[in-house]
């Protein structure tokens, strides 16, 4: 079978990760409900839409929906301690996942990776500079920017435009 002939090289499969309650934690569950069901642009003649699941603190959970879906891109957002200015969006490389602030989660999101990494063509993790992780408080000015600048890169198809985090 070729690679244009795949039927799940263009699923699209966002997870949100991050606790809602707290602040700007919350973007990568803010982001995946944005994303609900609209339609993305994977490469200048395809369109797919995309899956988006909020995963809370337990991107873990959903391993399974993963493995059934052999998403043809794999896009996991995160709130991260990466020392830039609030709502700056950055693409996370695998190798630097384990050493970062990533969110409240039970599992290191470099494990997850590791672990999910032969179930998608294309993995991409995307972190976002927080604010405030606050209990109670919701999405700074900054975050909720960074959650509508993403959700139009990726809609766009734009994902791998991101900056790299260096």
């Amino acid at each position: 079978m070729t690679e244009d002939a795949n039927p799940d090289a263009c699923v699209v499969l966002v997870l949100g990760v991050g606790n809602a309650m707290k602040g700007d934690d919350g973007v990568g569950p803010h982001v995946a409900a944005l994303l609900s069901g609209q339609p993305i642009l994977v490469d200048s003649s395809l369109t797919s839409t995309v899956q988006s699941i909020d995963c809370g603190t337990t991107p873990e959970n959903y391993t399974a929906v993963v493995r059934r879906l052999r998403p043809g891109l794999l896009v996991i957002v995160d709130a991260a301690e990466m020392g830039l200015q609030a709502g700056e969006c950055r693409i996370i490389p695998p190798d630097r996942a384990g050493a970062l602030g990533l969110s409240t989660h039970s599992m290191p999101l470099s494990l997850f990776v590791s672990y999910v990494r032969d179930l998608a063509s294309k993995i991409v993790l995307v972190g976002v500079q927080p604010r405030s992780m606050v209990f109670g408080e919701g999405l700074s000015p900054e975050a909720t920017a960074a959650c509508e600048l993403l959700v139009e890169v990726m809609s766009q198809g734009r994902t791998g435009e991101l900056p790299v985090l260096d």
